[in-house]
């Protein structure tokens, strides 16, 4: 029987080697606390794009190591692993499975991410022992017309506290799932460079802005030193167009660009003397 349990592990790890070899980003995630109906959800969104696959870490160690794998991927690998492979580039998955985020029930001993508050109102909860379950969960909970219902905003846990028994319960029975979960994925592999979950989590907008930024500052210093390049060649001559204008119309050069003003400016000068003289 040993041998047997010995030689399917085998057989898998073989075969996971050899299709984690077909495709071009191999990604790790930590699926510890992860529930798994997310799982199963974010499986089926992946679907024809990657392919999971959830085993024992030891297992997917050895595939990654005959697969010629990057240590880094397994060296990271400490909880409960998914597996993911797919021909998306790291960066578009990571934002695939952000935007796949979803929200998980309370457990007793989670620290709350933000205050808990049960708003006022009516429940569809009906009358019964469930009325003493909230009460015990810090809601202020009471019955009016046949309804339980919330007669007071009821702070049930404070931003950083661990959460009770008694309100992780109560929070189940009201349905309200405060946190929120996300498939993480610690580390993705392609050609050779492991991109960390810090490199892989690009906040889009703040880097486009970033991006315009610096291109704005690039184009302004370029500018002021007179640097020329494709972007600012052509400010850069309607300015040394316009000095040199400047210059040959205070220096009274008699080119054809200025003479027009040089003759107006003389004009205007003989008239404010003429006005002077006539005064």
């Amino acid at each position: 029987m040993n041998e047997l349990i010995l030689k399917q592990k085998q057989e898998f790890v073989s075969n996971l080697a050899e299709k984690i070899k077909k495709f071009k980003v191999i990604a790790v995630a930590d699926i510890r606390n992860y529930p798994d109906r997310h799982l199963q959800a974010i499986r089926k969104k992946l679907r024809g794009t990657a392919e999971l696959v959830v085993a024992k870490n030891s297992l997917i160690k050895r595939a990654l190591e005959q697969a010629g794998k990057e240590p880094e991927l397994t060296n990271i690998m400490t909880g409960p692993t998914a597996l993911v492979m797919t021909d998306m580039n790291p960066f578009q998955l990571y934002k695939f499975v952000k935007q796949s985020k979803g929200k998980a029930a309370a457990k007793p001993g989670q620290v709350a991410p933000y205050e808990i508050v049960i708003p006022a109102g009516e429940t569809s909860l009906p009358p019964g022992p469930v009325l003493s379950e909230l009460k015990q969960g810090g809601v202020n909970a009471q019955i009016k017309g046949g309804k339980v219902v919330i007669a007071t905003d009821s702070l049930v846990a404070k931003a950083g506290q661990k959460i009770t028994d008694a309100a992780a319960k109560a929070l189940q029975k009201l349905g309200i799932e405060p946190f929120e979960v996300m498939f993480n994925i610690l580390a993705a592999s392609e050609g050779g460079i492991v991109y960390g979950k810090d490199v892989l989590d690009v906040d889009e907008e703040k880097l486009l802005a970033d991006l315009r930024r610096c291109a704005s500052e690039a184009l302004n210093l370029s500018f002021n030193i007179a640097y020329p390049t494709k972007q600012n060649i052509i400010l850069l001559l309607q300015k040394a167009h316009r000095d040199s204008r400047s210059l040959a119309l205070n220096a009274e050069i008699y080119e054809k660009d200025v003479i027009g003003l040089i003759l107006a400016k003389a004009n205007a000068q003989a008239a404010a003397l003429k006005s002077k003289v006539g005064a």
